[in-house]
């Protein structure tokens, strides 16, 4: 059985009324697929906005993602907020609509699990690994194929139903719960 423990300050996150955004925080890095994001962006039918936290494992991979959010001409719904403090992540999650996570096999995740914590639906991918255990098909979020076409979809859905992204964000909330994820849960099932 999956031992999973909880991120970092699990126990400071927290849901606040949902704001015009969504939120991807995650180093800048070709695997968390950012690109694949904005292009994405660029296919929606809404004025989709998205904040990207974290910074770039490299400038030219920062460039180029400015660039391209500028050519696919979606630079005016994008934030780039670069490195941010802990109590700023955290009050980005509470505040965004959703979060957006679509990394190819990510292995855990502590993304979905801080936006559980906060009471957000993720839009994740087919092949994302992790993020799968925890983002159930319209009940804890939306899981879209890797393709623009069906991450555009899934960004619109979310951003055309607001109270719907937040009753599946509460969803999510009570699975972390039911999920018990603890030090405490880990420990004691190690000692069993």
């Amino acid at each position: 059985a999956p031992l999973y423990h909880p991120p970092l300050n699990a126990e400071a996150f927290y849901t606040a009324t949902a704001e015009d955004y969504l939120f991807f925080p995650s180093r800048l890095w070709p695997v968390k697929r950012q690109t694949l994001v904005l292009e994405a962006l660029a296919k929606t039918s809404e004025p989709v906005t998205v904040y990207f936290a974290g910074v770039a494992d490299s400038r030219e991979y920062d460039l180029e993602l400015k660039n391209m959010a500028h050519s696919f001409g979606v630079e005016k719904r994008v934030r780039w907020l670069g490195l941010v403090s802990e109590a700023e992540k955290i009050a980005l999650y509470a505040k965004a609509t959703g979060i957006v996570y679509p990394p190819i096999d990510e292995d855990y995740g502590y993304v979905t699990l801080e936006a559980m914590l906060a009471g957000k639906p993720v839009i994740t991918c087919s092949d994302s690994g992790g993020t799968l255990e925890f983002v159930r098909q319209r009940e804890t979020g939306l899981v879209a194929e890797p393709t623009a076409g069906s991450l555009a979809q899934a960004l619109d859905e979310l951003w055309q139903n607001r109270d719907q992204a937040a009753r599946w964000g509460m969803a999510a909330k009570n699975c972390y719960q039911d999920c018990n994820i603890t030090w405490q849960n880990v420990v004691e099932r190690l000692l069993i």
